[in-house]
């Protein structure tokens, strides 16, 4: 029986080391232990927290994340003392440890009081190995403790790092916005007289921010489940006001316009999408709603020519961008419907995933869509 429980010991031990590998070091970042305990606890704080008023649900679901470090990293020491503990206590007799207080005898208490006092570096020395193989372990899980709480500290720095990075983009583009609710409204600096001002360099600085968000959450996941009590600085918002005001640029202006010609526009769409599509595969609950077809041509030319009200809502959407965007460019007449309809058709699975997206994040992270309409001198509790 005692090699089952050193090889019960030695696996507890390898997950513990493993999960710290693959969560703290590999540039992916996804630990196959922290990955579930992240996920596992957010959706246990937010069923507790669900039938609580407004204010305490907020409060309870902005503490989950921060929870979320303290416990794995609990979890990593707990695997590793108790691993070494079993290995211990099989061979834990007179002969290969010493116990200087005669009331001691082995036992698997004594055992984790060993492993305990290894891992923490303490060594009270009143049960200690007397045998090379022992002693050789005690010291190995003291330099293994040091290096999981050593890890542990950057691997707190560079979480708060992508936080702090989410929320400098998130008030940038609350700052830009003279409608916290519409993202349009980030646009309106940059046509004085209709005329396109300092497109590029926003364009540019939009896709920078979005790059290293993306590849902080490729590395960090347990950001997404941070929920700040400023909804502004959440993710959902971060990313309906970068969507908005990249669909607007790509396809609200005419063909051909300066505006829509930034070299760097495309890739911030791409960028987008290939966001939304990790973030939906790799955290999202339930699966973003297929983008719908677009109305037929007959149907869009009626509601942009003869001023009737649109039946569809993304029709309605399209209308009230390209008019928004005209307005600010100047535009006095309107484009051709054959030219609209084609813009309208590549902006409808661009414009309805990341509403989608918007919406489903939203949910899975606790916050009434209301919520990401605040403006910064408002907060959820």
């Amino acid at each position: 029986m005692d090699w089952l429980i050193i090889v019960a010991g030695v696996m507890l031990i390898l997950a513990g080391i493993a999960d710290v590998f693959f969560t703290v070091l590999h540039p992916d970042g996804f630990g196959f232990l922290s990955s579930r305990l992240y996920g596992g606890l957010f959706k246990t704080v937010r069923l507790l927290t669900r039938p609580l008023p407004r204010r305490l649900r907020s409060f309870g679901l902005s503490t989950a994340a921060p929870l979320m470090v303290p416990v794995n990293i609990t979890v990593w020491i707990v695997l590793v003392l108790v691993g070494y503990a079993l290995v211990y206590y099989a061979g834990m007799d007179a002969q290969s440890f010493n116990f200087s207080n005669p009331g001691l005898e082995p036992s698997f208490g004594e055992a984790l009081y060993v492993s305990g006092t290894a891992i923490s570096t303490l060594g009270f020395g009143d049960v200690t190995p007397a045998t090379g193989v022992y002693q050789a372990l005690a010291v190995s899980e003291a330099l293994i403790g040091f290096g999981i709480l050593t890890l542990a500290i950057s691997y707190v720095v560079g979480v708060y790092g992508v936080l702090q990075q989410l929320g400098v983009t998130a008030a940038g583009l609350l700052h830009q916005a003279s409608d916290t609710a519409e993202p349009l409204s980030i646009l309106a600096p940059h046509f004085p007289s209709g005329e396109p001002l300092d497109i590029e360099p926003q364009i540019v600085a939009h896709h920078s921010s979005l790059v290293g968000l993306y590849e902080g959450l490729r590395r960090y996941p347990i950001v997404y489940y941070y929920h700040s009590r400023r909804a502004y600085r959440s993710l959902p918002y971060t990313f309906r006001m970068l969507g908005g005001v990249a669909g607007a640029l790509r396809w609200g202006l005419p063909k051909g316009h300066p505006a829509r010609q930034a070299p760097y526009l495309p890739a911030l769409i791409t960028g987008l999408d290939m966001a939304t599509s990790f973030l939906d595969e790799r955290f999202l609950s339930e699966d973003l709603e297929k983008s719908p077809a677009p109305v037929p041509f007959e149907t869009f030319r009626s509601a942009l020519e003869w001023d009737e009200e649109p039946e569809d809502p993304w029709v309605a959407r399209f209308s009230e961008m390209q008019l928004y965007m005209r307005n600010l460019a100047g535009i006095e007449e309107p484009p051709p419907v054959g030219e609209s309809y084609d813009r309208y058709k590549e902006w409808l699975p661009f414009a309805h995933r990341n509403r989608a997206f918007f919406e489903a994040s939203a949910r899975d992270l606790g916050y009434e869509l209301e919520d990401l309409n605040y403006g910064p001198g408002e907060r959820l509790f």
